[in-house]
């Protein structure tokens, strides 16, 4: 009897024992993800101001209506160094529907399944397939059986560690990745970079640490940080080694990363590694970018042709497509097909009038696209000696646009090779009266 008593003391103290172990832990666990939270909201109000858009005014100017095609550019895309974020020209890179942090946890979902928690994978002896089943088992459980299972002492020290990490832990994790994310999705990009620090920080090992770089070099390219956008997505690819399914994405994102810094034979061949993928959501704007990577490596034969293959994939029915008959016409002419050029450069007139008499305001970058390429084409049809379209090109220029030296010098020279030399120089003074220095050269050359 007196032996009966004393087991039945001992496991009474062990009970005890456990729940107080396992109170201290949910407690601390608690507060971490009370921090959390703290944090989420103590971050969320202070970066507001720092993403106040600002608008630049837009003069109005009288253009022939044309039909609508595309959508709003946001920026010029006449300097490369702007392209990527927000320009309608050029795709804009969105973040995918599917939320990374969900609430839900699927196990065959490579972005929020867990493996081990610790970054040393040599401390957790227990086989996967028992492990497995002993988690199915837990999680399956309602809560009160859940808590029972513990402090009845079912379960292994082991198994309560484990169980317990998996239950509290895991959702403070994605806790982190989903409070990033939100931000993320609110283009609120230094609250994003603080979520995904911490998760890179203390979790270490895990799909959630790999995954971090990857949306973290999403939100320094929102902020313009191109050297640690392209540190963290290169973290990325170092640690997935293209076993997910955002490989091909990673490498598109490193080569518009290597884009926008000028890099255009880095990006170019991670474009082409994107390209592999038959079914990469944006397989058209690797020939897009990549295009325009050949062509700045005098590569104009095979820019034409990934213009051509971008142009075949996007059926003419976006402003990108106008974009691109702008380039190819413009690498036409390098290589002397200046009559193809000039049929390009007619489809992007169209294109670029439509979408700027649809815009709202007069939108002024479609504007500024109708002015290149009206000059572009009249320079093809100077080459071609086809003085009077080319005029009436640079006549249409200066209807748009007064003030534009360089239409008036553009003129001149096609007057003069016309025959008509009063007018060419007349022209070509009126250009240096408005700043043109190179139009006096040509006056000595040609007025005398």
């Amino acid at each position: 009897m007196k032996t009966r008593i004393i087991i039945s003391v001992g496991r009474s103290k062990m009970k005890f024992l456990q729940q107080i172990i396992l109170l201290t832990f949910i407690i601390f666990c608690v507060n971490q993800s009370v921090t959390a939270q703290d944090n989420f909201s103590k971050y969320s109000e202070h970066l507001d101001a720092l993403h106040l858009k600002t608008h630049e005014s837009v003069n109005e100017h009288k253009l022939p209506k044309r039909k609508h095609v595309g959508e709003v550019l946001a920026i010029s895309t006449s300097d490369y160094s702007l392209l990527l974020a927000d320009n309608p020209s050029f795709p804009k890179d969105t973040i995918p529907r599917k939320r990374l942090g969900g609430r839900t946890h699927d196990s065959s979902d490579p972005i929020v399944s867990v493996q081990n928690y610790s970054s040393d994978n040599s401390t957790d002896s227990i086989p996967k397939k028992k492990k497995k089943k002993k988690e199915d088992d837990f999680l399956s459980m309602d809560e009160s059986a859940k808590t029972d299972s513990i402090l009845n002492g079912n379960l292994s020290s082991a198994d309560t560690t484990i169980l317990i990490t998996d239950t509290i832990i895991k959702p403070l994790q994605m806790l982190y990745m989903d409070s990033a994310y939100q931000f993320l999705s609110q283009n609120k990009y230094e609250d994003a970079i603080l979520y995904y620090d911490i998760v890179t920080s203390l979790f270490g090992g895990t799909d959630e640490f790999k995954y971090a770089f990857y949306w973290r070099a999403k939100a320094e390219m929102g902020k313009n940080d191109l050297a640690s956008a392209f540190n963290d997505i290169n973290s990325f690819i170092s640690i997935d080694n293209c076993t997910s399914t955002f490989c091909t994405d990673a490498y598109y994102t490193r080569g518009l990363v290597s884009f926008k810094m000028k890099e255009y034979e880095s990006a170019g061949s991670d474009f082409s590694k994107a390209l592999t993928d038959s079914i990469f959501s944006n397989l058209k704007y690797c020939y897009f970018y990549r295009a325009f990577c050949l062509g700045e490596s005098e590569k104009y034969i095979q820019a034409v042709q990934d213009y051509t293959k971008f142009l075949n994939l996007d059926k003419y029915k976006s402003v990108s497509s106008a974009e691109a008959l702008y380039y190819r016409g413009f690498y036409k002419v390098k290589l002397d097909d200046n009559r193809g050029a000039i049929s390009d450069y007619d489809l992007a007139i169209e294109m670029y009038s439509g979408a700027y008499e649809s815009s709202k305001n007069k939108n002024q970058i479609y504007f500024q696209k109708l002015i290149d390429t009206y000059i572009t084409r009249g320079l093809a049809y100077a080459d071609i000696k086809k003085w009077d379209q080319s005029i009436a090109d640079y006549n249409t220029v200066i209807k748009m646009k007064p003030d534009y030296a360089t239409a008036y010098h553009l003129k001149g020279l096609s007057e003069i090779g016309k025959g008509d030399l009063d007018a060419g120089c007349l022209d070509l003074s009126k250009a240096g009266e408005l700043g043109s220095v190179d139009a006096y050269s040509d006056i000595k050359l040609h007025c005398k």
